[in-house]
């Protein structure tokens, strides 16, 4: 390929990116702790005893917890 049109590619696909990164906002979400990457606040969880960690989340944020992504 011309390193012409490998640019253009690369320029084009880094637009529509830039696009639909500012088109998707940010959702209404509800308030919860500062999400972390990756780890999705694993670290914030008492493992031996998670559904009283998942209850002190609630009482400390609001009742209905909102998750986006579960990973076991």
């Amino acid at each position: 390929m011309d390193l012409a049109v490998v640019l253009v590619l690369c320029l084009s696909c880094l637009l529509l990116l830039s696009l639909w990164k500012q088109s998707s906002g940010k959702e209404k979400l509800l308030p919860g702790p500062t999400p972390l990457p990756i780890l999705a606040n694993t670290l914030q969880l008492d493992v031996n005893d998670i559904s009283k960690s998942l209850s002190n989340v609630s009482k400390f944020y609001a009742p209905p917890v909102a998750c986006k992504h579960i990973l076991i």
